[in-house]
């Protein structure tokens, strides 16, 4: 599906997979790249969930044709016009246009472009159709990182990272470190108690930055989990990715997703370390026996 953009692999393999299976979630971020990049992989992917041929996207039927030509009824993208930010107004357009039944086929796609510049309003009022769409709608998103959304936009979409992020490219040693760390409290919650969690986290103890790094993937892992039970190959660790979905029903798989998002949201507004660990811990741990 990408084949002319430079986006990773796993990435690529996955949203194919998920695009031919139909097994897409309604709401996609994609992270990572740059602008262009961006912006390309999205319009390719809109392409595939418009497209009437096989395999997705063929780029021949009238549908691609369309897309390919900027001219497809059914294909809205909302991105930043007057001023610094996508104001609510251009969500409350979206929100009417979803309303409606497609013009040609089956779906609807509206791209919103950096959607990072969605000021506070114009997230809040995404939430609604995030959570409840209409079955036609597909909402997909483009972001350098997934961080620089609102917490509660970012937990109703599924992320996919078509590149390493800024922070990974800078200093892959950290990313490499922050990675074992993620699957060895991973690995705790599956098969540990409490105490094996805390100690688990001992690394974080004198490194906030390695703590932060390490939180900021939990999300991806939870996710890939998620995809696994689908039959949907994950993205990052397939071995770890499995481990999760034999020791978790869905449920408790979303509901550590959420509260690693909900904390990692909180340690960029300056939580506590230590505090922040030791919720990390016992927060993951009352889900679990739940």
């Amino acid at each position: 599906m990408f084949e002319t953009l430079q986006v990773e692999p796993r990435c690529a393999a996955a949203l194919t997979a998920a695009v031919q299976h139909q097994t897409l979630p309604h709401a996609v971020l994609l992270e990572g790249a740059d602008e262009a990049t961006r912006r390309l992989a999205a319009t390719e992917l809109a392409k595939a969930l418009l497209c009437e041929g096989e395999p997705k996207p063929c780029g021949v039927c009238r549908r691609c044709k369309k897309v390919d030509s900027g001219n497809h009824p059914d294909l809205y993208f909302i991105k930043k016009e007057d001023g610094p930010a996508i104001k609510v107004d251009a969500i409350r357009t979206l929100k009417a246009q979803a309303g409606l039944l497609p013009n040609d086929g089956d779906r609807s796609v509206f791209v919103i472009l950096e959607a990072q510049n969605m000021n506070v309003q114009a997230q809040n009022a995404l939430l609604k159709i995030l959570e409840e769409p209409a079955g036609h709608v597909s909402i997909l998103l483009t972001c350098p990182s997934r961080t620089a959304l609102l917490e509660t936009v970012r937990s109703r979409a599924a992320a996919y990272t078509l590149a390493n992020t800024a922070a990974e490219a800078q200093d892959p040693a950290a990313a490499e470190q922050a990675r074992a760390a993620a699957k060895a409290f991973l690995i705790a919650l599956c098969t540990g108690n409490e105490l094996d969690l805390l100690l688990s986290t001992a690394p974080f103890q004198a490194d906030k930055a390695l703590f932060q790094n390490t939180l900021s993937l939990l999300p991806a892992y939870f996710r890939d989990a998620l995809m696994g039970k689908a039959n949907v190959t994950p993205l990052s660790d397939p071995a770890v990715a499995a481990r999760l979905a034999a020791a978790f029903p869905q449920a408790k798989l979303l509901a550590f997703r959420d509260e690693a998002l909900r904390l990692f949201d909180a340690m960029q507004r300056f939580a506590n370390h230590n505090l922040s660990i030791n919720a990390l811990c016992s927060a993951f741990y009352a889900i679990k026996l739940q």
